[in-house]
């Protein structure tokens, strides 16, 4: 389930992860313009399940965090962001998604707060630096990326009840 080598870099899970993240994006914002900002989470952490699917546990779960935390990240932007701060988008629904998708992560890898802080700099620098239809959810991708990547290399320890009586 988890990868527990220390082979280098594994490149195949990065360009999967940002396949992933940009067709996600893509797919929220042609086939449903009117709501796609709204559940653009839920397409996009479909995606990246299927790159999790078969290395985290309960793997499902993380497509609804995912457009849990983007829904709650975008009604706090249309809500209490005006719009001459747009740079506090990115920000706002990277937090919100991030803290979501660290409820998945925190039991399966180690320091896995640091997630938190890459979904923040990834989404801001796909939503707000440098948006686009292609270059949102590849930006995204590209970091969020590098993270989960390393992230899954090193799996929380498993503990049994077992190793505890002896």
């Amino acid at each position: 389930m988890n990868r527990t080598d220390n082979s280098f870099f594994d490149w195949y899970l990065w360009f999967l992860w940002i396949m992933a993240t940009t067709l996600g994006w893509v797919i929220s914002q042609l086939l449903l313009p009117s709501i796609g900002p709204v559940i653009a989470g839920f397409p996009i952490g479909i995606l990246q399940w299927f790159v999790l699917r078969n290395r985290i546990k309960n793997s499902w779960r993380w497509t609804l965090a995912t457009g849990i935390g983007w829904a709650i990240g975008l009604g706090i932007v249309l809500y209490a962001i005006p719009l001459e701060y747009g740079f506090l988008y990115g920000i706002t629904v990277g937090a919100t998604t991030g803290i979501a998708q660290w409820f998945i992560l925190r039991g399966e890898v180690l320091l896995s707060g640091w997630w938190i802080v890459i979904s923040i700099i990834g989404w801001f620098t796909g939503l707000s630096m440098i948006p686009g239809l292609l270059t949102t959810g590849t930006m995204a991708g590209l970091l969020t990326g590098v993270a989960i990547e390393l992230l899954l290399r090193n799996p929380k320890p498993v503990i049994s009840l077992e190793d505890d009586l002896n």
